[in-house]
């Protein structure tokens, strides 16, 4: 039988299906009190729809911007062999604040090897592995746990494979943008191609336009 805490790696847990949802006409005392609420319930979706149109434009704007400051951060490591933890991003109209962090997006097994692959020797990447036990198995077999241990047969192999269960998670390792500009000459490569590689999360702060000082 395969090592239990092996198998507890690759288990993936199933997404339930979402339903129709029911649909509820409240009761009012009076046709005033039932207009009085349609009319709320009606603003509140015109608000509800512009609220979503201004986010849309703000992530589009967001976007945009994060790319160009992204751009100026990677331009800055080039011709000066470090980096800032923060910079003001500037036009003739307004100021920005780029953060960009020693945090990162989030990637799976696969983008993981790759990276481990593809920059051998470099360390970029942190795998932690959380394993835990299935509770209702663990009272379910309690009497015999004990000689589980022992690797006895009192616990059906199916139960044997559901009782240890294990999380695995892959990261960029921290530290790695204060590494960026020393790996990109070792390794002969534009920051920027390292930086699209490792996606270090990039903030935008106390955005102000000049006109409204």
């Amino acid at each position: 039988m395969a090592n239990l805490f092996g198998k507890a790696k690759t288990k993936t847990v199933a997404k339930k299906k979402t339903t129709d949802k029911v649909m509820i006409t409240p009761k009012f005392d009076s046709n005033e009190e039932a207009e009085v609420f349609n009319k709320q319930l009606q603003e509140f979706a015109d608000l509800k729809k512009q609220i979503d149109n201004l986010t849309a434009k703000y992530k589009s704007l967001d976007s945009t911007i994060k790319t160009k400051g992204m751009e100026e951060f990677n331009k800055y490591i080039e011709e000066n062999g470090k980096r800032e933890s923060s910079y003001i991003l500037t036009t003739a109209g307004a100021n920005v604040m780029v953060t960009v962090q020693d945090k990162y997006k989030t990637i799976d097994a696969e983008r993981a090897e790759y990276l481990v692959e593809n920059y051998e020797g470099v360390d970029l990447v942190d795998e932690n592995t959380v394993y835990s036990f299935n509770t209702k198995v663990l009272e379910k077999n309690q009497d015999v746990i004990s000689e589980l241990i022992e690797n006895c047969e009192g616990i059906s192999d199916e139960d044997k494979e559901k009782l240890i269960e294990g999380k695995t998670t892959y990261s960029i390792k921290k530290g790695t943008i204060d590494r960026v500009y020393k790996i990109s000459q070792d390794l002969e490569l534009d920051v920027e191609v390292l930086m699209e590689e490792i996606s270090p999360i990039i903030a935008l702060k106390s955005a102000t336009n000049k006109e409204d000082k």
